[in-house]
C-alpha cells in the first residue's frame, strides 16, 4: 500500500508546511497534474471512474496501483488506490453531479457530497453546524449563479440533487476521464489530501482527507471559503478532529492548543461512552480556556477535565445530552 511510505517520515513534519512537501507539475495524463513527493511521483487515475455494473465498480476498490512507468526509476503512486470506500463514494457522486447538470466538475460538488459522509456530519455537528442547512445554501447560491469558468457550458444551474447512500449499491452511471472536465481548485483537491494524510500519519485517504484537501485548494474567491470562515472550520481545527476521530498516530506539540484540545477530547471520548453525552467543539475549547486561568500550568489539563464532568453533570440536571459551551462555563463558576 503506497501509504506505507509515511513509515519512513516517523518525525511529525512542522504545521502549516504541508504544502511544501509537494511539488506540482502538469501532466499529459487524464488528470493534467501530478506532484512529487518524497521521490515519488503521485498522479490521480481519473480514468478509473467508468460507467459498469456492481461487479465493475467492486472491482475498482481491488485495482492494483501501477507502481512504476516503463524504463523509469521513479515510483508512481496513485492516489485513487489510497482513497477510502466513502472517499470513493463522495468523489463518485460528486462527479455525477456534475455530469448530471452537463458542467464542470466543482469544489462546491464535492463539498455538497462530503456533506452526506459520516465523519463529516459529525466533525460538522462538533462545531454546531447544521449539514442539510448547509447544503440547502450552498444549493441556492449555485441556482443563482454562474461560475465564469461554466457560463459557456450550463449558463442556467440546474438544481442538485444528492445520490442516496444506497444508491451507490446500484448500477449507475459513473463519468468517465474524458466526459468530465474540472473547474478551477478541483485537480490538486487528492494531492493536498494525501500532503494531510502523510502529516497525520493516517494510511488512507477518507473523507477527512478530502475536506482538508477541499479547504486548503478551494480558491480564497469561492464561496465555500467565506463558509468556512463562517462556521470556524479551520486547517488547524480538522487536524485535531482528525487525530482524534480516526485515532491518528500523530501528536501535536504539548503546549499548543490541539494538544490540550486533543487531551480533553481523548477524555470526553470515554465520558461520552460511559454516560451518551456528545461534546461539542467550544464546550472542550471552554473548558482550556478556563483551566489556563483558573489553575497552575501542571494542573491545568486535570482542571479542564473537572470541568466537563460537572457540565455533564448540569446537563443530566436539564436533561440533554449535549454538552454545550454555556454548560461549561456553568460549571466553572
Amino acid at each position: 500500500m503506497p501509504l506505507k511510505t509515511n513509515n519512513n517520515l516517523s518525525k511529525n513534519p512542522a504545521p502549516n508546511t504541508v504544502g511544501t512537501l509537494l511539488n506540482y507539475k502538469n501532466s499529459a495524463g487524464p488528470w493534467g497534474l501530478e506532484a512529487f513527493y518524497e521521490g515519488y511521483r503521485l498522479v490521480f487515475s481519473a480514468d478509473l471512474m467508468t460507467a459498469g455494473t456492481l461487479q465493475k465498480i467492486a472491482r475498482l476498490f481491488k485495482t492494483k496501483p501501477n507502481n512504476k512507468n516503463p524504463g523509469s526509476i521513479i515510483n508512481n503512486v496513485d492516489l485513487y488506490n489510497m482513497f477510502s470506500k466513502n472517499a470513493k463514494h463522495a468523489w463518485y457522486n460528486a462527479c455525477g453531479l456534475a455530469q448530471k447538470r452537463k458542467d464542470l466538475l466543482t469544489v462546491e460538488d464535492i463539498f455538497l457530497t462530503l456533506l452526506k459522509e459520516p465523519s463529516v456530519i459529525n466533525l460538522l455537528s462538533r462545531i454546531k453546524v447544521s449539514g442539510p442547512q448547509a447544503k440547502t445554501f450552498i444549493n441556492n447560491y449555485l441556482k443563482l449563479t454562474t461560475p465564469l469558468d461554466s457560463a459557456a457550458v450550463n449558463p442556467v444551474r440546474e438544481p442538485i440533487t444528492i445520490f442516496n447512500s444506497h444508491d451507490f449499491q446500484n448500477d449507475f452511471f459513473l463519468p468517465t476521464a474524458s466526459s468530465t472536465t474540472f473547474s478551477n481548485g478541483v485537480k490538486k483537491i487528492p494531492f493536498e489530501a494525501f500532503a494531510l494524510a502523510a502529516k497525520l500519519h493516517n494510511h488512507k485517504i477518507g473523507s477527512l482527507m478530502l475536506l482538508g484537501g477541499l479547504l486548503k485548494a478551494t480558491p480564497n474567491d469561492n464561496i465555500l471559503q467565506a463558509i468556512f470562515s463562517n462556521i470556524g472550520l479551520t486547517a488547524a481545527k480538522l487536524e485535531l478532529f482528525a487525530v482524534w476521530l480516526l485515532d491518528l498516530d500523530y501528536e501535536f506539540p504539548p503546549d499548543s492548543v490541539n494538544g490540550k484540545l486533543l487531551f480533553c477530547l481523548r477524555q470526553a471520548a470515554g465520558l461520552e461512552q460511559h454516560f451518551g453525552y456528545f461534546f461539542e467543539l467550544p464546550a472542550i475549547e471552554a473548558a482550556v480556556n478556563l483551566s489556563q486561568r483558573q489553575t497552575l500550568k501542571d494542573l491545568q489539563h486535570l482542571k479542564s477535565l473537572q470541568l466537563l464532568v460537572k457540565a455533564g453533570l448540569l446537563a443530566q440536571t436539564k436533561k440533554t445530552k449535549i454538552i454545550s459551551e454555556s454548560l461549561v462555563r456553568q460549571a466553572a463558576t
